[in-house]
């Protein structure tokens, strides 16, 4: 062969390279902003439907106490970025709101602006986890992995509240991303760029909520890299360099850490401080929630019985097959990171005595790696096998659609979602009512409330803070709000007390044991496929319940002074009271 014929096959062996690496990138941006599209849709579609929640609340007065150019001790425990996140977003939705209701576009309701941030950030998670597996296994594996994020039930319910968590979870996975593309980079140049990026990225998670564990199972996934053999070239890792750039980005992002009194709140929060309500309800059995009960506190299985019923059954088979072939094939990066931000992971959730479904948002993107791992390595296998193709376009019918339509057939309210190993709609809130259910009702209880409830009457609740913001909502500011779960709390006559089963306390049980059997004028709060809140008309006269036990509960609930206290009222005073708890029992009893 000629040198003229060797250069021109050369130039062709290059021009086919290049083209098949561009096919190849806008293959995977096509699939990455489809897949970003689906999520954002499930997330976005009536985020606004519910009531907030004690913790939306909190950052909803921050954003007030922002506005005003209040920044310290302003829901100090948590970092400032969702915050602000959530001003400029409050802020945007108010003039989108004005625009589009005169030229009758669609509008959303300040509860889903609240929670907009996240769900972009929820959405572009799907992205993020797309092209970081593409760096640990195959272009299918990497679909179905970011797919199974993009409608899972339990991430698209988490994704759709205001939490830190889900900032937390795309930064983190964003610097996994980096710090990856870092280890295979082919110059020093790109390497720093890379390392300096992932930095940025991690700095940015720890400004989402004040969490490091992360950055370590990060570290220990190279770790077990490196032992194996798996980076390309030594590091050119400088310590020095990472931090520095991770705790810079941090300041400049969340600067209110530099506060004396803001750090002061932090430590307070990390001792349990201004903690004045305890217990988790887990398949209707009441567990002590705090971290330093280890194995004493929710029992160790909760996350693995969350995984097995709020997965959809293809997702769930497609997890359990690949974490078993990632523990088998531990020789590969996908191994590595599953068993330290997976199993690592996994266990040290399952370990602390404090469990709530939203910690478990860092772990599911590991999960869902194993599970597009399974789908990668069935394609392989099926490979040039008729028969097994066959089999294996069924199976992709059956993981791609089935999910969709359970996602389908529980909208709006995702966070109930039960998979048929759970008990599907037979049991839903059996098992985590805690978090399912706890902000879904608060506006509708205020909406029964506000016309009818007597001038200033007390209402008891134990979600205080949201039961203020909707009654003031619908202008009954003059209502007394009591925590329910304060155990100086006797109630009087004329009380309303908001008894939600989401939120059973060891500090309000004695009201589940007692009101529930007492004859009390009452009203049922039914939410979806629900029974949220019942609202009591606390009536010292009903005669109590037969048994012991709730004779004395009664009994103590009847400690402090029965009906209103009128010795400053005159007749006519008196009568009007009688009248609004007359009109009362007659409202709640219809």
């Amino acid at each position: 062969m000629s040198t003229k014929a060797l250069a021109m096959e050369t130039e062709e062996s290059v021009l086919n390279e290049l083209q098949d690496r561009s096919w190849r990138w806008h293959r995977d941006a096509a699939i990455a902003l489809l897949l970003t599209i689906l999520a954002f849709a499930v997330r976005l579609n009536h985020v606004d439907s519910y009531s907030l929640s004690e913790d939306e609340v909190a950052k909803w007065a921050a954003v007030q106490e922002y506005r005003h150019g209040n920044f310290v001790g302003v829901n100090s425990e948590h970092p400032m970025m969702l915050k602000v996140l959530a001003w400029v977003s409050l802020t945007a939705g108010a003039r989108w709101n004005r625009l589009a209701s005169l030229q009758s576009w669609p509008t959303m309701d300040p509860e889903g602006w609240l929670r907009f941030p996240n769900v972009l950030f929820g959405a572009a998670t799907t992205a993020i986890l797309f092209l970081f597996c593409r760096r640990l296994i195959g272009f299918a594996g990497s679909s179905a992995a970011s797919f199974f994020w993009a409608v899972s039930p339990l991430a698209v319910a988490l994704n759709r509240l205001a939490k830190e968590e889900t900032p937390l979870t795309f930064f983190t996975l964003l610097a996994c991303y980096f710090y990856c593309r870092a280890q295979q980079a082919d110059s020093d140049f790109s390497e720093r760029r890379w390392y300096d990026l992932s930095a940025v990225g991690f700095g940015l998670g720890l400004a989402s909520q004040y969490i490091l564990h992360l950055l370590g199972l990060n570290a220990l996934a190279w770790f077990l890299a490196g032992r194996m053999g798996l980076n390309r070239k030594p590091s050119q890792f400088s310590y020095r360099r990472f931090f520095l750039v991770m705790f810079i980005t941090f300041v400049v992002v969340n600067p209110v850490i530099l506060s004396p009194a803001n750090f002061n709140a932090i430590v307070h929060w990390l001792h349990h401080g201004g903690v004045r309500h305890s217990g988790y309800d887990f398949d209707g059995r009441l567990y002590m929630n705090f971290p330093s009960r280890l194995f004493a506190g929710v029992p160790w299985f909760y996350y693995l019985w969350l995984v097995l019923v709020k997965t959809p059954i293809p997702i769930l088979t497609a997890v359990i097959a690949g974490s078993l072939l990632l523990l088998r094939d531990r020789r590969t990066l996908a191994s590595c990171f599953f068993l330290s931000l997976g199993v690592v992971q996994f266990v040290g959730l399952s370990v602390s005595g404090a469990k709530w479904i939203r910690y478990s948002l860092p772990l599911l993107p590991f999960l869902y790696l194993a599970g597009g791992y399974a789908v990668q390595q069935t394609l392989k296998a099926a490979k040039g096998k008729v028969l097994s193709q066959a089999f294996v376009g069924l199976a992709a019918v059956i993981l791609f659609g089935w999910p969709l339509l359970e996602l389908q057939s529980w909208a709006p309210y995702h966070s109930f979602y039960l998979n048929s190993i759970g008990g599907e709609k037979q049991n839903i809130t059996r098992y985590f009512a805690m978090d399912e259910v706890s902000e879904f009702d608060t506006r509708e209880v205020a909406q029964k409330v506000c016309p009818f409830a007597p001038a200033a009457a007390t209402v008891a609740t134990a979600r205080p803070a949201s039961m203020a913001y909707y009654l003031q909502a619908c202008g009954r500011a003059d209502l007394q709000i009591v925590p329910l779960y304060d155990t100086h709390y006797a109630p009087r006559g004329g009380d309303l007390i908001v008894l939600e089963p989401s939120r059973r306390f060891f500090e309000t049980q004695r009201f589940f044991d007692t009101l529930e059997n007492s004859g009390m004028p009452h009203r049922d709060i039914r939410v979806g496929p629900v029974l949220a809140s019942t609202i009591y008309l606390f009536d010292s006269s009903v005669r109590g319940p037969k048994s012991g036990k709730e004779e004395l509960t009664l009994t103590q609930l009847r400690g402090a002074p029965t009906g209103f206290d009128n010795d400053d009222q005159g007749p006519a005073s008196t009568n009007t009271i009688r009248f609004g708890l007359s009109d009362l029992t007659r409202r709640l009893t219809q």
